[in-house]
């Protein structure tokens, strides 16, 4: 039995080089919620309740870890019995654990084609 369960399918990143041009979009294009605009990014909301999910537009010049596409990020239970269990199998883990200012604690985490994906247990 895993020693981690994935809790929801959190946030979607969308690295966007021109963050006004992206938040037109997606807030009058697609009228998603937006949630904030602070330091780079904009968040918005599709769904409700637990149901929620966030749709992050992050600037970013040269997106790292992320070649290019977006990002898929999972919220965990607990994230460092998660990362443990990722490498044990045979996983690749491109960012260990770190707290993060905006309230998480999060790891980055490839599949086997390399696509990156951000895992994160809530700080609080």
């Amino acid at each position: 039995m895993a020693e981690f369960q994935i809790k929801k399918l959190n946030t979607i990143v969308v690295p966007v080089k021109d963050l006004e041009r992206s938040m037109t979009f997606y807030k009058d294009v697609l009228h998603l919620s937006q949630d904030f605009v602070e330091n780079g990014m904009a968040s918005y909301s599709v769904g409700y309740g637990e149901a929620k999910v966030t749709v992050l537009l992050h600037l970013i010049d040269k997106p790292e870890p992320v070649e290019k596409g977006i990002v898929i990020e999972f919220e965990v239970d607990n994230l460092n019995k998660t990362v443990s269990a990722i490498r044990e199998a045979g996983g690749q883990i491109v960012q260990e654990p770190i707290d993060r200012e905006w309230g998480v604690k999060e790891a980055v985490i490839a599949d086997p084609d390399g696509y990156k994906i951000w895992m994160v247990e809530p700080l609080a």
